[in-house]
């Protein structure tokens, strides 16, 4: 599974490493203070209607296709950046993209917990998932650094560069599997809701700090491009190297064990976070990281378990996503009337008070079967 890793690392990467620049390139191609945040997240907002959809296709027609269908999407969103000459092809394209992960996410999930043994499958989707989150880790500082020296056409070129060889990779590491499954038994996993609705809180409160704040009000908060891709960086970096513990983790005491710590975590960094001091920021965001990290292999290892495992990782792939576009434009329309640190206290009263409202009713399996 070599080449599917190395090939979700570069994909990601190609989403991730335009994430400095957007809200300022939007605000120069003449958008509102929301129109930015929008810019900022809509990427997120084709995924959450349309992941589930292919997550249930990727059942009846097979990995390969959805995986290949999807990267190819993200070679054209690339070059769609090249051609965004006012705000509404700016946030087209990052539609195209966002539709894109759609397409590849729930099939490479799926793909991968197939290929994995039961008694080991949350550390494999650890593995898989610390791949993705390495992308998104390199993406923004990358990102960032490119765009301080050469400008935001350069980033738009290293997110096509990036994409065109994670579709090569995956060209030559995904064999063909048949048709899969083509008398699919339709089944909702009800049981997963309650994760389902954390993952959402939780990956709206840090992705609020990551994909719109942090670049929006660097600026005023007096910190640099580059500054901001690395502070960026730190939250993908620590969702990536928590994720293997927390399959582990998940596998040993249990998926709810990993919600809980992994919201907890997620609150204390958004209280961290209350501050202009770069230092303290860059801290602040790494424990936001492993919290959204914890939370997520967590819920993906419980969506795994499900005997419909490509419906349910759909699922999830829809509530993260979902939880992206809300936190980015619930973040710009609380940047009307809130300063940088009070937006931070607010988003960690919301994910501290969600936790045990959610969590209350989830059964209590250690391996999560509905």
């Amino acid at each position: 599974m070599r080449g599917i890793f190395v090939s979700g690392f570069f994909a990601y990467a190609a989403l991730s490493c335009v994430i400095p620049i957007i809200p300022s390139y939007a605000l120069s191609l003449g958008a509102s203070q929301f129109m930015s945040a929008v810019a900022a997240g809509i990427f997120a907002l084709s995924p959450a209607i349309a992941m589930t959809p292919f997550g249930i296709l990727s059942e009846v027609y097979g990995r390969r296709l959805f995986i290949l269908a999807g990267l190819l999407t993200g070679v054209f969103a690339s070059l769609l950046y090249l051609l965004s000459l006012n705000t509404l092809l700016l946030i087209f394209a990052r539609l195209i993209h966002g539709f894109g992960v759609a397409m590849y996410v729930p099939a490479v999930n799926a793909l991968v917990a197939d290929r994995s043994s039961e008694d080991r499958r949350g550390e494999t989707i650890g593995w898989l998932q610390t791949t993705l989150m390495l992308g998104f880790f390199a993406g923004p500082a990358v990102g960032g650094y490119i765009a301080e020296i050469y400008g935001a056409k350069s980033v738009f070129l290293l997110s096509l560069a990036f994409s065109i060889i994670s579709l090569l990779f995956s060209l030559f590491s995904v064999e063909k599997n048949g048709r899969g499954h083509l008398k699919y038994n339709f089944k909702f996993p009800a049981g997963m809701l309650p994760f389902y609705s954390l993952m959402f809180v939780g990956t709206a409160v840090t992705s609020s700090l990551a994909l719109f704040a942090l670049p929006f009000y660097a600026p005023e908060i007096q910190i640099t491009e580059s500054q901001t891709g690395v502070i960026v960086s730190s939250l993908f970096l620590f969702s990536a190297l928590s994720r293997v513990p927390a399959g582990v983790l998940s596998d040993r005491f249990g998926r709810k064990a990993g919600v809980i710590i992994g919201m907890i975590f997620s609150s204390l960094g958004l209280f961290t976070a209350a501050t202009t001091d770069p230092i303290q920021l860059f801290v602040a965001s790494s424990i936001c990281g492993a919290g959204m990290g914890i939370v997520n292999t967590a819920v993906f290892a419980a969506a795994s378990d499900c005997e419909n495992r490509g419906f349910a990782i759909g699922l999830a792939n829809t509530a993260l996503n979902a939880g992206i576009f809300a936190g980015s434009a619930i973040a710009g329309y609380m940047a009307t009337f809130l300063e940088f640190e009070e937006m931070m206290l607010y988003l960690a009263m919301i994910s501290i008070l969600f936790t045990p409202i959610a969590i209350l009713n989830s059964r209590q399996h250690k391996i999560y079967n509905v």
